[in-house]
């Protein structure tokens, strides 16, 4: 399956999708930029949902997630 296909089988997950988006931008791929787009609004009407950025005390998971919290971003 190649990746267009997988897109529009709703195959990866939100966080593949998030990789998927920011090499589009810069790929300036605009049928990938609005398939990403459909399956995150697929995903979310068949109810799943991202994992959280943040824990229960607001402190970001991920290293970039600090890395922006200290920066302003």
């Amino acid at each position: 399956m190649n990746r267009i296909d997988k897109l529009k089988n709703d195959v990866y997950s939100f966080e593949e999708l998030d990789t998927l988006e920011k090499n589009a931008t810069n790929l300036r791929d605009q049928e990938t930029l609005s398939l990403i787009v459909q399956s995150r609004a697929s995903k979310k009407a068949k109810g799943e949902k991202p994992k959280s950025t943040v824990d229960e005390n607001g402190v970001p998971l991920t290293k970039r997630a600090r890395r922006d919290a200290k920066a302003g971003r």
